[in-house]
């Protein structure tokens, strides 16, 4: 064989040994009759199984009985970089920064100050702050859960069956049981402040309990009519509401620290966050490198998976090396001052990123 021949095969042999996240994602535009959002690999990693990282907190705060400190730190590595991913799709984009200023800045600019000034005051402000983050959160958390399943349920061809309806009931129904549930056992701190909270009745808990129990059963035997029919891809979306009831019923049923608890959620959340807006940016950037975003779209082509981790990740430590010389500057306990610029930024990423996965210009068209 010549030496001219040699190289293209080269060159592919290459590709085919690139990064195991950019060679699941190779495919720019994948055919509309594909079953997974990337790959059985990829999805099953990073949009399943991810719930699984929530017993990793667990071992560490009820297993070994480290203080929840240790948690939020080891979890503020990826949720970090997870707040910093709202702004590749819009802050570091030239034409859409300033395109809805309203929704962009402003609303999360009250957001943020509302955090922040109530932070500082300390006292009843640092109990409005930490109530707010905790439904927020909960609301937040659930709602990516359903975009993911949607995906699934529109890659099936089962929009608008009775089973797609049953699936989004089992999202969001047994999300609301894990924090009912949570709201009558405790504990009902927040990074170790009291959040306003109603107890319920034990009745109203294991009723609404027996509910989602009804619909999880009316879906089962959706489930086994069609069983000899149903084609194997159509078991990832039983398979996922599973793996997301584990992702809420860890926090909010088995973790007994509260801080553990939320940083066991937000470390499940961060990662298939993190790995979604990847995704989008892979895809919206598939043509090639965007003048309007020039270091997103270039960090987001193949093989540069890493650089986009990376661009992230120094963003977040940016923000958290700013806390730090402050706090140093203001004799202020570097704590403090970080889980100020963190409540102010979790506002302001709830309310944007609510925003940009609603808005109909964008949506989920790219992983579509």
């Amino acid at each position: 064989m010549s030496r001219a021949a040699a190289l293209p095969r080269l060159s592919r042999g290459r590709a085919r040994n690139a990064d195991l996240p950019d060679k699941l994602a190779r495919t720019s535009q994948p055919a509309p009759a594909a079953h997974w959002i990337v790959s059985p690999v990829f999805d099953l990693l990073l949009f399943v199984g991810v719930t699984l990282l929530t017993i990793i907190p667990w071992i560490v705060s009820d297993v070994l009985h480290y203080p929840g400190e240790y948690v939020l730190i080891g979890v503020a590595v990826a949720n970090g970089p997870h707040l910093i991913s709202t702004w590749t799709r819009v802050y570091l984009v030239r034409g859409e920064r300033f395109r809805r200023p309203l929704q962009y800045w402003l609303f999360p600019a009250c957001a943020a100050a509302f955090a922040v000034v109530n932070e500082l005051r300390g006292g009843d402000g640092r109990v409005w702050v930490r109530s707010v983050i905790f439904y927020w959160a909960s609301w937040h958390f659930v709602s990516q859960s359903w975009g993911i399943l949607r995906l699934y349920q529109r890659k099936h061809g089962v929009v608008g069956s009775l089973e797609a309806t049953l699936e989004k009931a089992l999202i969001y129904l047994p999300a609301v049981f894990c924090v009912l549930r949570r709201l009558y056992t405790g504990p009902w701190d927040l990074f170790d402040v009291r959040v306003y909270y109603f107890r319920p009745y034990a009745e109203w808990v294991n009723g609404f309990g027996a509910f989602v129990g009804l619909i999880a059963l009316v879906y089962a035997v959706q489930l086994v009519r069609r069983a000899k029919a149903r084609p194997a891809h159509e078991y990832l979306r039983p398979t996922y509401l599973v793996f997301n009831f584990l992702g809420f019923a860890m926090p909010f049923m088995v973790i007994r620290d509260g801080t553990s608890a939320f940083a066991s959620a937000a470390l499940w959340h961060a990662v298939q966050y993190i790995a979604i807006v990847w995704l989008f940016n892979r895809r919206r950037y598939a043509s090639g490198k965007s003048e309007a975003a020039p270091v997103i779209s270039w960090a987001s082509q193949p093989g540069r998976w890493p650089a986009y981790v990376g661009i992230i990740v120094v963003c977040a430590a940016a923000v958290y090396s700013v806390a730090f010389v402050l706090a140093r500057v203001a004799a202020i306990p570097f704590a403090s001052l970080a889980m100020t610029f963190w409540t102010g930024l979790t506002l302001a990423h709830y309310y944007v990123d609510g925003v940009i996965w609603k808005s109909r210009r964008n949506d989920l068209k790219p992983l579509t």
